[in-house]
């Protein structure tokens, strides 16, 4: 929502509204002329207004690693990834470099690694497999394959995914039993295991909607669809938190979505999970008795 400033004119009272576009131009143009606290304080004034932005916080982020404050450029990075958008793949690049910076090159491998297998035609793809190369360079007399470094990215890709699964296992566990700042805590650990995981990003988004927290549930529900357009559990979820926030028009628009689906059976146990989760999670939200009996109607199509 746009805020307005009263500017005082002799009798007259100008108004006009600030623009978080402008603001963000101007960050660009100081960070360009290495004006560095000046950038930062206009992408600052961006944020304000446009506060889930990730262009703007990935802008904040790499102002910072200029003014040295690099552990919260990576606070910021891990952020966009976590609750925003796991695709914007710029984050992992930076990551690299910011985990490289602090010392913490196990983290910077992984990082590049994941830059790699994200973005074959990225900007940053030379310089991240070069980056790579020296740093996984062995002692002279070693073999030395290149080429092969996709292959070991692939597979530390393959362990992180597998420590996301027993992480979200856990997280599911406290989730049903109802201590949601455990699940919340499991299912963070899961994510930033393996960003692309929807489904612990799913019940995620549950967690912190019954704790009542319905803003990052909403943030978490939407990062799904930046994976999976068509996810149904993410949407569904979406039109409750929209109604929840009262928000009761976006909730329509996706009901209506909805209403033009065919109806399917769920597909495994994983889906029959998150149908009971939700089931119980639209028995305690605080709306309205006809938003209750259209999602549930959804549900019923769709189980």
């Amino acid at each position: 929502m746009k805020k307005t400033r009263h500017i005082l004119r002799g009798s007259k009272v100008l108004q006009f509204s600030q623009n978080h576009g402008l603001y963000f131009r101007i960050s660009l143009r100081h960070a360009i002329n290495r004006n560095y606290p000046e950038a930062l304080r206009y992408i600052e004034m961006a944020i304000e207004q446009d506060a889930y932005n990730p262009d703007y916080i990935f802008n904040k982020a790499c102002i910072l690693v200029e003014l040295k404050q690099t552990r919260e450029s990576i606070k910021l990075l891990n952020y966009i990834i976590l609750n925003i958008d796991p695709t914007y793949t710029e984050c992992y690049f930076g990551l690299g470099c910011n985990y490289f910076e602090v010392g913490n090159i196990e983290k910077s491998l992984h990082y590049f690694e994941k830059y790699l297998l994200m973005e074959e035609d990225g900007e940053f793809y030379e310089d991240a497999f070069e980056i790579l190369f020296h740093m996984r360079m062995p002692d002279e007399g070693d073999d030395f394959d290149p080429d092969n470094q996709i292959g070991i990215s692939e597979r530390a890709q393959k362990r992180s995914r597998d420590s996301s699964l027993k992480l979200h296992a856990a997280g599911s566990m406290y989730l049903r039993r109802g201590n949601y700042k455990e699940a919340i805590r499991q299912f963070e650990k899961s994510i930033m295991a393996y960003p692309e995981i929807k489904s612990s990003r799913i019940r995620l988004s549950m967690a912190y909607y019954m704790s009542g927290q319905v803003t990052p549930a909403i943030l978490l529900a939407n990062s799904v669809l930046k994976i999976q357009q068509s996810n149904y559990m993410a949407k569904l979820c979406l039109a409750l938190y929209y109604s929840t926030d009262g928000k009761a028009d976006i909730s329509e628009g996706i009901l209506s979505v909805f209403s033009r689906q065919r109806g399917r059976k769920l597909r495994n146990p994983q889906e029959g999970e998150d149908h009971a989760l939700y089931e119980k999670m639209l028995q305690a939200a605080p709306v309205g008795d006809e938003m209750k009996m259209k999602l549930q109607g959804i549900t019923r199509r769709f189980h």
